[in-house]
């Protein structure tokens, strides 16, 4: 019996006459038979995960590496505040627009090609960007950036479930969680790093590298054949206008919602509307479609269900700290990028440490408490964070960020085999999709959410504080003479009123600090009781509380 390819597998989509074609053909790196029936994976098969990888890493990478250089980006190319956002929301937009159209388009032109395909836009866009000459060419270019960088995710993740059989699995998830989790804690590092030594266009051309190390390794280990433009042709193409109208509609007002105080802004309001009706249509079309773009009949299973509502939380855990602490930092404290990074890649470099064990323990700790350690461990962390003061920077927060590196590894792995556990070979596509859906949501949810509160508790606690300092009070007479004192012997200024009206302004300035400092509390100390509350609702997830899993061998 002949081997069946990664891009020739066929999902549940696809007409049956062009199942039969796909049987024959061998175009992408060669499959198991079954999982059971094969346990070795050749050297090949790895060197094309690796390259997923490599490349999944890069898309990842691209989402955080920005931040730390936008103001230097924003003086470049003259930009305002408002306007240097939608650089983050453009690429952000556009990657989770192309994430469910993956299972289409690899059908179509084989999963490797296609691979290539995002690579070559990914290497292309990357040039382009560092090129940008305004605000328009550089939000063209990071949304041709972020469309091809968005295939690479589930493409790597794809690769990991039809390539490795069961047994081997456990290793393929924890080198996707390297990417998934270690990608965006280095990304401000070494994008301050790249913008301080040599220039903001770098972390772009950085790219180049391991795009073109991904792409020889993806090439060397797969077999092209012609492109299929029968499946172009079948496509869902309701369900892929639907869905790209949803998912990028939903996508704007989760980051653009919380600064533009939700549906007081009218885009708010009409994207509000596109992606509640183009919801509805995905889903009726997905339900009554004979080929549909995705198997949504993959929710009926309970654990899959459920373990998408952990993703979300892990979403939100991973990107709510990555807003967190570099706006604390930079707010609070004013960082520069290079300072912000050397503090945000503790939450990435100690997971090193823990990911090598990771394949071992799954084997043999139940995967429910793992996950369990991993959100307790990042609850933890939270709460170390959520009782800062004017003297807590970034030296004091280094302890907690290496406590949640070590948690992180105990999530993504479990998880990812906790939802793939019953997924087969023909919903792999529909499986990676989407996970990694999921995921994002939940990150830029997070990321609304906690700018939302932000804001609102920065209100409340400014409000509390003036309230309490009454004018004219003894203690507010005092404090106004201290300042006058200080600022008439370092500035020597004579006038009176000058000194009183500078006075009230350093107040001010030290009420709204104080006011931001309780308001990330607040933030920190929300972010640790919903890891907490999803540590406790994983653990009654189910009845089975044995420490150790019963793992029947499987027969050759």
């Amino acid at each position: 019996m002949s081997q069946v390819s990664a891009s020739t597998l066929i999902d549940k989509g696809s007409p049956s006459n062009l199942d039969e074609q796909a049987a024959q053909q061998k175009d992408g790196a060669l499959l198991p038979e079954s999982n059971q029936q094969q346990k070795a994976v050749s050297s090949s098969q790895w060197w094309v995960i690796i390259g997923g990888l490599i490349g999944g890493f890069m898309a990842i990478l691209d989402i955080q590496i920005m931040n730390s250089s936008i103001k230097v980006i924003q003086g470049a190319l003259s930009m305002s505040q408002d306007q240097s956002s939608w650089l983050m929301t453009s690429y952000f937009t556009a990657e989770i627009v192309a994430i469910p159209l993956v299972g289409w388009l690899t059908q179509a032109f084989g999963t490797g090609r296609y691979a290539l395909y995002c690579i070559a836009g990914f290497i292309g866009a990357s040039f382009l960007c560092a090129n940008a000459w305004n605000l328009d060419s550089m939000l063209l270019f990071r949304t041709i950036q972020g469309f091809c960088g968005g295939a690479l995710i589930p493409i790597s993740f794809r690769l990991i479930i039809e390539l490795l059989p069961d047994e081997k699995r456990p290793m393929g998830m924890t080198l996707f969680s390297v990417v998934s989790t270690f990608a965006p804690a280095i990304g401000p590092s070494l994008g301050g790093w790249l913008t301080s030594h040599f220039s903001w266009n770098m972390i772009f051309y950085i790219n180049f590298l391991p795009g073109l190390v991904a792409a020889g390794l993806i090439y060397q280990g797969m077999l092209f054949n012609k492109v299929r433009w029968e499946v172009l042709r079948a496509g869902d193409f309701v369900g892929i206008i639907s869905v790209m109208l949803f998912l990028g509609s939903l996508e704007v007002i989760l980051e653009k919602g919380g600064t533009d105080y939700w549906f007081q802004s009218s885009l708010i309001c009409y994207l509000s509307v596109v992606a509640a009706i183009s919801f509805v249509v995905f889903i009726y079309d997905q339900l009554h479609c004979h080929y549909p773009l995705i198997n949504l009949a993959m929710f009926k299973d309970m654990s899959f269900s459920y373990c998408m509502v952990v993703f979300i939380m892990m979403g939100t855990a991973i990107y709510g700290t990555l807003f967190l602490v570099p706006y604390y930092l930079s707010m609070v404290h004013d960082y520069s990028a290079s300072q912000i990074g050397s503090v945000v890649i503790w939450m990435g470099l100690p997971q090193l440490l823990v990911l090598p064990f990771i394949p071992k323990l799954v084997k043999i700790i139940n995967l429910k408490y793992m996950i369990v350690i991993g959100f307790g461990v990042l609850a933890l962390s939270a709460f170390m964070d959520s009782q800062m003061s004017m003297n807590f920077m970034g030296e004091q927060m280094t302890l907690s960020l290496f406590i949640r590196a070590l948690g992180q590894p105990f999530i993504m792995v479990p998880l990812s085999l906790l939802a793939t556990k019953n997924v087969t070979r023909k919903d792999s596509a529909s499986s990676a999709i989407i996970i990694n859906v999921f995921r994002s949501i939940g990150g830029s949810f997070g990321t609304a959410m906690l700018t939302t509160f932000f804001i609102t508790q920065v209100h409340i606690h400014s409000s509390n504080i003036q309230s309490s300092i009454a004018v004219g009070s003894q203690g507010y007479a005092n404090f106004i003479s201290q300042v006058k004192t200080m600022v008439m012997h370092s500035a020597h200024v004579g006038n009176n009123g000058t000194v009183g009206q500078i006075a009230s302004s350093i107040l001010t300035e030290r009420i709204t600090q104080q006011a931001e400092i309780m308001a990330f509390n607040d933030l920190f100390l929300i972010m640790g009781g919903l890891m907490l509350g999803t540590a406790v609702w994983v653990l009654l997830s189910n009845r089975d509380f044995r420490l150790f899993r019963h793992v029947t061998p499987i027969k050759g």
